[in-house]
């Protein structure tokens, strides 16, 4: 049975599906009663409205043959999500810790799954542990520290071809910083991307970097209070992305470049993203 076919099949199913005569009356009576003494009977009419949507619903939800077509159309079937599998937590000697840790779940490919999972996991409880050895110090020392950590997650792109994960750990200690590591995944591959993958046997490097420096000239212009290590001539100046320069993709499948704090500007700058148009890409690239 091909796609076609399995919708035609879903149509007929979900349009087979009986639903209460009951209801039209109920939703608009729980609608068009408005006076205030009928306020508990609303809520009632209400709560019996959602009961009835929710048997509808599960009635669709528990056919094998709905489900099965469902799980074999494109995009419905199978999605990949991102959840919290937990939160690592300390508030004590003066240390507040707070850890999100992310989990992968539909990849088709579960070793892959699993070592990204295994990875997420892994990291966070380094992190997390760090600050728990810490702590014990200052109780042992009898003294206070005066830090905090927020470290979460960010789901950038999460489409019919790129999953793309962020994971963003900001720290205080008298100033701020921000450290970021970066997940992407072809869906369609089931493999993780890299720049060079993304972009074999061409001089992605130097056509990405001028871009950058294309856009931090044009960013200066325009706002006297951005700045950026070009053109001063010292051996600070950003000259290339690296080979293994951090990146997502975003929802509309545009490559975002990203530099920590102090890697392309002073510190004021903070952590700073490109995205770099896929027009530039393509003139360039093909």
């Amino acid at each position: 049975m091909n796609d076609k076919e399995k919708l035609q099949k879903l149509k007929e199913n979900y349009n087979n599906i009986e639903i209460p005569c009951e209801l039209e009356g109920i939703v608009n009576d729980a609608i068009y009663n408005k006076k205030d003494d009928n306020k508990v009977s609303l809520i009632k009419s209400l709560s019996l409205v959602v009961s009835i949507v929710a048997v509808f619903v599960g009635s669709v939800n528990m056919s094998p043959l709905v489900a099965n077509a469902l799980d074999n159309i494109p995009v419905i079937g199978k999605l990949v999500k991102v959840v919290k599998l937990s939160n690592y937590s300390l508030d004590k000697n003066g240390l507040e810790v707070s850890v999100d840790v992310a989990k992968v779940e539909g990849l088709k490919d579960k070793k892959l799954e699993k070592d990204l999972n295994e990875e997420l996991e892994k990291e966070a409880k380094a992190l997390y542990q760090q600050y728990v050895e810490q702590s014990k110090t200052l109780e042992k020392n009898n003294k206070r520290g005066h830090q905090m950590l927020r470290s979460s997650y960010e789901v950038k792109a999460n489409n019919e071809d790129i999953l793309s994960l962020v994971v963003s750990n900001y720290e205080v200690q008298g100033s701020s910083d921000t450290t970021r590591k970066f997940y992407n995944i072809n869906k369609k591959s089931e493999e993780s991307i890299t720049l060079k993958s993304m972009f074999e046997n061409v001089d992605y490097i130097n056509i990405i970097s001028e871009n950058i420096k294309s856009q931090m000239e044009k960013q200066m212009k325009l706002d006297s209070d951005i700045f950026y290590w070009i053109n001063t001539g010292q051996d600070d100046d950003f000259k290339t992305i690296k080979e293994n320069q951090g990146f997502y993709i975003n929802e509309k499948n545009e490559l975002v470049i990203c530099f920590d704090k102090y890697e392309v500007g002073p510190g004021s700058m903070g952590a700073v993203d490109f995205t770099i148009p896929n027009e530039v890409l393509k003139l360039n690239l093909n």
